[in-house]
């Protein structure tokens, strides 16, 4: 029996066996996941907005917001310091 264990098909040919019938197997199960929920619905964003009355914006082209950016005056600003969160809201710093 020692010398059947130290053969070249028990050591190689039937681990690679194992290896190739089991994985088949294996895979199997990842294979009927994907039939299993093939016939399920998608979630639809556009119809569920829809359903509850929901009016969503046309969304705005590069030209529309060209066109507001236009219009303002990007040369006379003011640098404005907002309070840090550790900082008192109305103290002033130098």
């Amino acid at each position: 029996m020692k010398r059947f264990y130290e053969t070249k098909f028990f050591r190689q040919f039937i681990p690679f066996m194992i290896l190739v019938i089991g994985g088949s197997f294996f895979v199997e199960q990842f294979t009927k996941i994907r039939y299993k929920y093939r016939t399920t619905e998608q979630f639809d964003f556009r119809k569920e907005t829809a359903a509850h009355g929901i009016v969503m914006n046309k969304p705005a082209t590069l030209e529309e917001e060209y066109e507001k950016i236009k219009t303002l005056d990007l040369d006379n600003w003011e640098n404005v310091r907002i309070s840090r969160p550790w900082e008192e809201p109305n103290s002033t710093s130098n």
